[in-house]
């Protein structure tokens, strides 16, 4: 039986014939973090309880048609996204894809010979961000760096603090890659609050000076920061607070980053597990 999840949401309907084997199988899309597909290897699923395989192989004829699928059968029109990696689909969830590179003059051009597909499961678990309410709406609050390894929950709890935080205060979301609002013809389609705008495909660093030049946000908030100190610390001048996540193993590794030494970080939560828990929480 198929969830109503998946008749709802259609996550399963990228996925054609290897969707439909997994809406067959006793796994429901609430359990599912993850899906994999590798061409001649069983369809892989990392869920809530840990990593199971279907007793079924893909086909490169699965994989071609998946990545029709993902672009909206106009491949010309991702080409930008496929020469990334990703594609980002409706409701926020990822597909990354692995394949061929192909150079020219030393870079990147584009990636041929798909052979695998990492689907991410986006979902909104509205609440779990309330735990950091007291910390951000503090008088003494610089900014949070919510930080921790892949698939450990801090773009979840990110999502749900935009929502919390745009319920009040004026936020502006850098949203690279589609995943914090899940913007979809123009329209976000998860609760990011009244009080928010959204920078959807923005890069981050142009995001985030475009937001403090003309959006006079109280609050700016974006996933993955990596190497755009000097548009924080622009930011930071103007007295904006910020929502960062961090990818990194350990606490210490948080403490160490550029982000953090910049000024813009008061506060450190180190998560732990697939579903946001925090191991450490400090104020640097």
């Amino acid at each position: 039986m198929v969830s109503a999840e998946i008749n709802g949401g259609g996550i399963l309907s990228y996925l054609g014939s290897a969707g439909a084997a997994i809406a067959r199988s006793r796994y429901r899309i609430n359990e599912i973090c993850e899906i994999r597909l590798r061409v001649g290897k069983p369809i892989a699923l990392e869920t809530v309880k840990g990593r199971s395989t279907l007793d079924r192989l893909v086909t490169i004829q699965e994989i071609g048609e998946c990545i029709k699928t993902f672009c909206n059968y106009s491949l010309h029109s991702y080409e930008r996204e496929i020469k990334n990696g990703y594609i980002t689909l409706k409701g926020g969830h990822r597909a990354g894809f692995c394949g061929t590179a192909v150079i020219k003059e030393g870079k990147l051009e584009t990636i041929k010979d798909i052979s695998s597909i990492n689907l991410r499961i986006a979902r909104e678990i509205t609440g779990c961000g309330e735990r950091f309410g007291e910390i951000i709406f503090a008088e003494d609050f610089r900014g949070l760096l919510i930080a921790g390894k892949p698939m450990s929950g801090k773009t979840t709890i990110l999502r749900d603090i935009c929502r919390i935080i745009g319920s009040k205060n004026k936020l502006a979301i850098i949203d690279s890659r589609g995943e914090i609002a899940a913007v979809y013809g123009g329209v976000p389609q998860n609760d990011i609050g009244v009080f928010t705008d959204v920078l959807n495909g923005y890069g981050k660093a142009d995001g985030i000076e475009i937001a403090t030049r003309t959006l006079s946000p109280e609050y700016i908030a974006c996933d993955e920061i990596t190497g755009e100190e000097n548009s924080v610390d622009k930011c930071l001048n103007s007295g904006v607070k910020t929502i960062f996540t961090l990818h990194c193993g350990t606490l210490e590794q948080a403490k160490q980053s550029e982000i953090v030494k910049a000024g813009a970080i008061s506060h450190i939560a180190f998560l732990k597990g697939k579903l946001g828990q925090i191991a450490e929480m400090i104020q640097v």
